[in-house]
């Protein structure tokens, strides 16, 4: 019995060493493998940090200038200008907004703001043309196109000079026609020879000049509330300006001016006479005659002339 228990012990001591000796091989084993997997998850995580990290911005590209636009007009640019203000405001949205103003026509009390909202379409008709050609879009590039375009009509041949003129004022009856119901025919009725228009616009500087007309201007703009803002203080002076060159210089009176130089009474009238002084203005002596009583109406309205002028 003892010798069976003392063998039995040495089997249980052998084999409980060989269960550590395997229990501790597959401790060591399990071991190695988790720091395996803990070297390989730091690895992961690292990698996964790496790639989280924002890359950063790519190079922004260079602002890109201001379109700019032609140094100096060609003949080819010139008409071409006028052909296509001409297509929008036949066809297009210009078209559009002409035939809305022509659906109030008639109404001598609403031809001020009549006229201005005619003068918006076409202006803007004319920017958004120039604008394709590199011209700010706005006063500030109409007015640098007026420019190229004086310093082409006096570098061209006459010929030219004559055909773009012409060009320029079947386009500007084009707009009046529309936005007026005023007809051709009508319109063709107050073309004249210069020396009858030269005393046409005469008479209408000497009553621009008149002491009544600068008096009331002067009165009017006086009473023209300060907004704080100098456009908006200007803009409601000019205002008073457009009123009384319309309602009293023009349209004002018993026979009123228009009548009495031979033009039809009320709107037509007016129209018929604005459309007589596009076709004359670049004469000298219409030029000094507008010019000289506008600068007289604008110093009344409290408005510095050289600097509206500046900006017609």
């Amino acid at each position: 019995h003892y010798y069976i228990t003392n063998q039995s012990k040495a089997n249980l001591l052998r084999d409980t060493s060989s269960q550590k000796v395997t229990m501790l091989r597959h401790f060591t084993a399990a071991s190695a493998r988790r720091v395996h997997i803990l070297s390989n998850k730091k690895q992961i995580v690292g990698l996964n940090r790496h790639f989280s990290v924002t890359p950063p911005s790519p190079p922004q590209p260079p602002t890109p200038e201001a379109p700019k636009p032609p140094n100096a007009l060609t003949k080819e640019i010139a008409f071409g200008i006028q052909n296509a203000t001409e297509m929008f405001l036949k066809h297009g949205v210009g078209h559009q907004k002409l035939a809305e103003i022509g659906n109030e026509a008639g109404d001598v009390e609403t031809l001020v703001s009549r006229w201005q909202r005619m003068m918006e379409a076409f202006l803007g008709t004319q920017v958004h043309v120039l604008a394709g050609l590199g011209y700010a879009p706005n006063e500030g590039g109409l007015h640098h196109y007026n420019q190229h375009v004086g310093e082409f009509m006096q570098n061209t041949d006459p010929d030219t000079q004559e055909e773009l003129r012409i060009g320029t004022r079947d386009l500007w009856r084009t707009v009046l026609m529309k936005a007026f119901n005023v007809s051709g025919e009508e319109l063709l009725k107050s073309e004249m020879e210069i020396v009858e228009a030269r005393k046409v616009m005469h008479a209408v500087a000497m009553k621009m000049q008149s002491p009544d007309v600068l008096e009331k201007v002067a009165k009017l703009a006086a009473k023209t509330p300060s907004t704080g803002n100098i456009q908006m203080d200007m803009s409601m002076k000019h205002q008073v300006v457009q009123d009384t060159l319309v309602h009293d210089v023009y349209l004002g009176g018993e026979p009123s001016l228009v009548e009495e130089m031979g033009f039809e009474k009320g709107e037509k009238g007016y129209i018929s006479m604005q459309a007589l002084m596009s076709e004359h203005q670049n004469d000298p002596m219409i030029a000094q005659y507008v010019g000289a009583s506008m600068m007289q109406v604008l110093k009344s309205a409290g408005i510095d002339p050289t600097a509206a002028m500046g900006q017609q």
